[in-house]
């Protein structure tokens, strides 16, 4: 039996700025971040933990989810790292690593069906994604963010050949559902890619269609919040693709406005 939904923790973290140079310097300040753990579905069969990160200072927030399909595991090792390393300044971050818990502890991409189409759920069904879908709703709707960050890995390698099968998930992608891209997504993937090697781990902007039943444009047209997803290449080995995905989700918490340190040698390939 859990204890109390909320649990307050202190953490100080002593680490490096998240930055990429060379040149880059490592803060010895000692900051504190405070953490609140809560659930989705206590005591449920899909009891889920999530993490709240307050900055000492004001700020944007931001959602970041990982394991949205469970053998997707680079998503969930990334938000792992985050939740463990991650040294919040000012502004608010909440980590889902493991959304669909059970899927994950089965390495499965889903167990009833795929919950990435369970949205936005229905809290009466007897289909455990469905109630899932709607606390994960109902938490967007409480915090209202500014800004929602879904990690995901994909089976094909983006190529220029993928302009011509653009509803197709590919690795390396970040998927928006909305047209003309907003500067945000455009800004940030060309900044994360100067901070990767060149060539086959460069992030390509991309464009879905309205899926009713997906996460991300639930989240983009019930509550009109930015919302995008990341694809990593699960052709790559493991430590890159985590890699990948800690600077997609760190990159897009510096443009948003978040301050924060983060372990610069998670992100490094040199």
């Amino acid at each position: 039996m859990k204890q109390a939904i909320k649990i307050f923790l202190v953490l100080l973290v002593t680490q490096s700025v998240f930055a990429f140079s060379d040149t880059s310097s490592y803060s010895e300040s000692k900051q504190y971040t405070y953490v609140r753990q809560d659930y989705f579905g206590l005591n449920d069969e899909y009891e889920t933990p999530y993490f709240i990160f307050k900055g000492s200072k004001p700020g944007p927030v931001m959602i970041l989810d990982g394991g949205i399909h469970g053998d997707e595991i680079a998503s969930y090792m990334a938000c792992d790292s985050i939740v463990k390393y991650i040294n919040l300044l000012s502004g608010t971050l909440i980590v889902i690593p493991r959304t669909n818990i059970k899927a994950c502890a089965e390495n499965t991409r889903q167990m009833n069906f795929d919950f990435n189409h369970a949205f936005p759920g229905d809290i009466t069904s007897d289909t455990y994604e469905y109630r899932l879908a709607y606390e994960f709703m109902w938490l967007v709707d409480s915090v209202k963010p500014d800004l929602i960050i879904n990690l995901h890995e994909a089976r094909t390698k983006w190529s220029p050949k993928a302009l011509t099968d653009p509803e197709k998930a590919y690795g390396q992608i970040v998927i928006s559902c909305l047209q003309p891209f907003e500067e945000l997504l455009v800004r940030s993937v060309d900044n994360m890619n100067k901070r990767i090697p060149p060539g086959d781990f460069s992030f390509h902007t991309h464009y879905y269609s309205y899926r009713d039943h997906s996460s991300l444009d639930n989240f983009v047209s019930k509550f009109n919040i930015k919302s995008y997803t990341v694809e990593t290449y699960r052709g790559f080995a493991i430590e890159d693709r985590v890699k990948l995905q800690l600077i997609a989700a760190l990159q897009f918490m510096e443009e948003l406005g978040i301050e924060f340190s983060f372990p610069s040698y998670l992100t490094s390939f040199q």
